[in-house]
């Protein structure tokens, strides 16, 4: 499985490697903070947004009475400097583990549809207010010390 990445073009970092130098001590912390908190939120929402449901019903043993969703499917996982948003998987319980098929496109039910990929069009759709969310709360900590 491909992982979805944020990248920034060469402009872009430029302008946040001149605000990691006016932030030497606390430039880590504060790309952390704006990630773990505002980014993770921005990017399950969209995520929730674009994700298929299905007319199927699951009668099974075991299967979710409810569908993905509409129900807290979704995880944020935090690490530094970045996040990751996945399905949550527990072991022996009636996880939403499913939704990696709908986005590949695998399955019994998706191979006419293909792969409908709404995690990756999420992280697209989002980067640009993600980078610029970032860069304004920079701005905002630089302001707040000088």
């Amino acid at each position: 499985m491909a992982y979805n990445e944020l990248s920034l073009d060469y402009s872009e970092l430029v302008k946040f490697e001149g605000r990691f130098r006016l932030l030497p001590q606390t430039a880590e912390y504060e790309v952390n903070n704006y990630l773990w908190s505002n980014a993770g939120n921005i990017l399950e929402k969209e995520v929730y947004r674009r994700m298929p449901r299905s007319k199927y019903q699951h009668y099974t043993k075991g299967a979710p009475k409810t569908h993905a969703k509409d129900s807290e499917s979704l995880e944020v996982i935090r690490y530094n400097l970045g996040v990751k948003v996945q399905t949550k998987i527990k072991p022996r319980s009636k996880d939403f583990g499913y939704l990696i098929f709908p986005d590949e496109g695998r399955g019994i039910r998706q191979k006419k549809k293909g792969s409908q990929e709404f995690f990756g069009k999420s992280l697209e759709s989002k980067e640009d207010k993600i980078t610029d969310g970032l860069m304004d709360h920079l701005n905002k900590k630089i302001e707040e010390e000088l």
